[in-house]
C-alpha cells in the first residue's frame, strides 16, 4: 500500500473501509486511483475520521460508494462536512438526460407562440393608441381653437403636394403594366378594344385608392413614425408634457387630419 493509502485508507477491520486524513483537490485523483485497486470486500464505509473536506473529496467517496453498492445516507459525515456532503450528493446524484435529437419543431412552436402574444400586445396598445387619438380630435373638434391649422397646412404639403410627382409616376408605370398584360390577354378573344375599360375600372375601383394608399403608407407614415420617435429619443415629448401641452393634440392631430385631406386628393390623381 502506498503512503497516501496508508494516510488516508484503513482496511484492517474486515468488511469495513475507514477514511481519515485529508480529502481535498489536490490530492483527489492519487486517492481516486488508490480506491480503484481491490479493497476486498467492503460492507461499511466511516467517514468521521476525514480532517479537511472538500467538493472533490466528496465526489471521489461517492464515486468509491456508487461502485461498492452502498447507499450514501448511511455515512456519518462529521457536523462540518455534513451540508457540504448534502450538496454536492444532491448534485452528484443527478443524473444526465439522454441527448435528443431537435427536429426543430419546439423551437418553432416556442417563436409562433412569442409572435402570437407579441401581435396580441401589439394589437392592444394600438387600439388604446387609436381611441387616445379619437378622444382628442373629438376634443379639439369641439373647440376648434386648439386646432394647430400652421402645422396641420405644413403636413398636407408634406402629404400631398411633395407625393404628388411620385404618385403620379407610379400610377402610370402600373396603369401601363395592367394595359400590356391585358391587351395581351384580350387579343386572343379578339377584344383588345376593351383594355380601356379594364384599366378604367381597375384603377376607379381599386388600384388608385390601393397604390396611394400603399405610397402613403411607406413613405408619409414611416416618416411620421420616424420624426416622432426621435423626439421621444430627445425626450422631446417629454418636454412638452413638462409645458402643460398634450403630445397627442400636437404631433399627432395635425398629421392625422393632413392624411385624411390629402389621401382622397392624391387618389383621385392617381386615377387620373
Amino acid at each position: 500500500m502506498s503512503a497516501i493509502a496508508a494516510d488516508h485508507i484503513d482496511v484492517s477491520v474486515p468488511g469495513t473501509l475507514r477514511l481519515r486524513g485529508e480529502w481535498t483537490l489536490p490530492g483527489a485523483a492519487a486517492l481516486e486511483r488508490e480506491l480503484s485497486r481491490d479493497l476486498g470486500r467492503v460492507e461499511r464505509v466511516e467517514v468521521a475520521a476525514i480532517e479537511r473536506l472538500d467538493s472533490a473529496g466528496v465526489v471521489v467517496i461517492l464515486r468509491l460508494l456508487d461502485r461498492l453498492g452502498i447507499d450514501p445516507a448511511t455515512l456519518d459525515w462529521r457536523e462540518e462536512h455534513r451540508a457540504l456532503a448534502r450538496t454536492v450528493g444532491r448534485a452528484f446524484a443527478v443524473e444526465p438526460h439522454p441527448l435528443r435529437r431537435d427536429y426543430g419543431v419546439q423551437a418553432m412552436a416556442e417563436r409562433v407562440g412569442r409572435a402570437v402574444h407579441e401581435v396580441w400586445r401589439q394589437g392592444r396598445m394600438l387600439l388604446g393608441f387609436l381611441g387616445l387619438v379619437l378622444s382628442t380630435l373629438a376634443g379639439v373638434l369641439l373647440r376648434p381653437a386648439r386646432l394647430r391649422l400652421t402645422a396641420t397646412v405644413h403636413h398636407m404639403e408634406q402629404v400631398g403636394l411633395d407625393a404628388v410627382p411620385l404618385t403620379a409616376l407610379l400610377s402610370f408605370m402600373i396603369g401601363a403594366v395592367v394595359a400590356f398584360l391585358g391587351i395581351t390577354v384580350l387579343r386572343d378573344f379578339g377584344a383588345e378594344v376593351f383594355v380601356v375599360e379594364l384599366v378604367g375600372f381597375a384603377f376607379l375601383r381599386e388600384f388608385g385608392v390601393l397604390l396611394t394608399a400603399i405610397l402613403l403608407a411607406g413613405r408619409t407614415s414611416s416618416a411620421f413614425t420616424a420624426q416622432i420617435g426621435a423626439m421621444k429619443a430627445r425626450e422631446e415629448i417629454d418636454a412638452i408634457r413638462t409645458l402643460g401641452l398634450d403630445p397627442i393634440e400636437l404631433l399627432v392631430i395635425p398629421r392625422l387630419l393632413a392624411l385624411l385631406v390629402m389621401l382622397p386628393l392624391l387618389s383621385f390623381l392617381a386615377t387620373l
